[in-house]
């Protein structure tokens, strides 16, 4: 267990991009707070001109929380280039702000399409919000509420999918989606209740069910020709806060 309390501790150090206000100490306390986004908290999000226009949208709407603010715009930083594809399809993807940043602040992504099995009541005003800061995004935009393990052919080939904390089997389902599709994945798994089943007993012995689950994907892409790497965000927001990416 060594090897892994190391990893547990680079992945615990990784630092906010977008918004590096929050590598504060004194601020890291908001990062996973489910208050709504206001304009009493919109000023603690500093970052490059776009990322501010946009919270400041998404603040007038009180839409949307703060942790899955930060969430979207730190996992936007880190997959944006390893997955850009001229179509990016976010499942599971709730409010579906880590897509709508693809379709605004990527110029060369031409469709974006946000699935979940059904838009949650304020969806429409985070994507009101964003295409405000960025009217170019509404074109590209196409919702669709259906099952994810229903929805290939919701999807053109070569689509990059991308799945924020997709409960359980969920991220395994946005697995078979990329496989489907032929496209990149970007996943951050999250609640592994039922999920290291088909993992090999000495590794959910050994590693526990959470890292034993990922290993097992990360075998499992590869073995589909995927190059998989690891990554992160920042701990403060979450600790399920590993990225698997699988590279076709």
């Amino acid at each position: 267990m060594q090897a892994d309390a190391i990893y547990r501790r680079g992945m615990s150090e990784t630092p906010f991009r977008i918004f590096r206000g929050f590598n504060d100490e004194s601020l890291k306390w908001a990062a996973r707070s489910t208050f709504r986004l206001d304009r009493k908290s919109a000023p603690s999000f500093r970052g490059d001109p776009m990322a501010e226009r946009i919270v400041r949208a998404l603040a007038e709407r009180r839409a949307i929380n703060v942790k899955e603010t930060l969430e979207s715009f730190e996992t936007f930083s880190r997959i944006r280039r390893r997955v850009r594809a001229p179509r990016v399809a976010d499942v599971c993807c709730g409010h579906g702000l880590t897509g709508l940043l693809f379709a605004a602040i990527e110029r060369q992504v031409e469709e974006v399409v946000l699935l979940d099995r059904q838009k949650p009541p304020k969806a429409d005003l985070v994507v009101d919000a964003v295409c405000e800061a960025a009217p170019w995004a509404r074109e590209k935009i196409r919702w669709v509420e259906a099952p994810i393990e229903r929805s290939a052919d919701e999807l053109s080939p070569e689509t990059s999918v991308v799945a924020v904390h997709a409960c359980g089997v969920r991220t395994d389902r946005a697995i078979d989606l990329a496989l489907s599709v032929g496209g990149h994945l970007a996943a951050i798994p999250c609640c592994y209740k039922q999920t290291a089943k088909d993992a090999p007993r000495a590794l959910r012995d050994a590693l526990g069910a959470e890292l034993a689950t990922d290993v097992h994907r990360t075998y499992r892409l590869e073995a589909a020709g995927f190059r998989v790497e690891w990554g992160a965000i920042p701990e403060a927001i979450t600790p399920m806060n590993r990225i698997l990416f699988g590279l076709r």
